[in-house]
């Protein structure tokens, strides 16, 4: 799942960070390491790739539509039991990025399921609410 989410693009990748996601959420701090170590990837490394991914999503888009809120998701997880990824993340630009998503934030990107390209079931978290926890996480680190 690191290496896809490092080398594949577009919908492929959406998919590898929303399931690293959530498959982080159940491990502990110290046995995410390990995973990072098995693949061969520093955390720093994804941080980069995913302030690199919302710069290229700097607006929602049809063809991958959860990709900046996976990023988000993941980049909360990463920041919360490690203070040296909070400053990762300051030094490669994600306040600007996620100042510049409050701004940007579409309905869209509320949905988890859709049909086509028509929303069929939301999120029970917004978009603006992992924005702001994202936010709080670097003011805070």
């Amino acid at each position: 799942v690191l290496q896809a989410i490092m080398t594949k693009e577009t919908k492929l990748q959406e998919v590898m960070i929303g399931l690293a996601a959530r498959i982080f959420k159940f491990m502990a701090s110290w046995e995410s390491s390990i995973m990072f170590q098995r693949a061969g990837i520093q955390e720093a490394e994804v941080a980069k790739k995913l302030v690199a991914t919302l710069k290229q999503y700097q607006y929602p888009s049809i063809r991958v539509p959860r990709m900046r809120r996976f990023v988000l998701e993941l980049a909360i997880w990463m920041m919360k039991d490690k203070k040296t990824n909070i400053l990762t993340f300051k030094s490669l630009g994600m306040e600007e990025q996620l100042e510049h998503m409050m701004d940007t934030i579409s309905d869209i990107e509320s949905f988890n399921i859709f049909s086509g390209t028509v929303g069929l079931s939301r999120h029970s978290t917004t978009i603006h609410s992992l924005v702001e926890i994202a936010m709080q996480l670097l003011v805070d680190g």
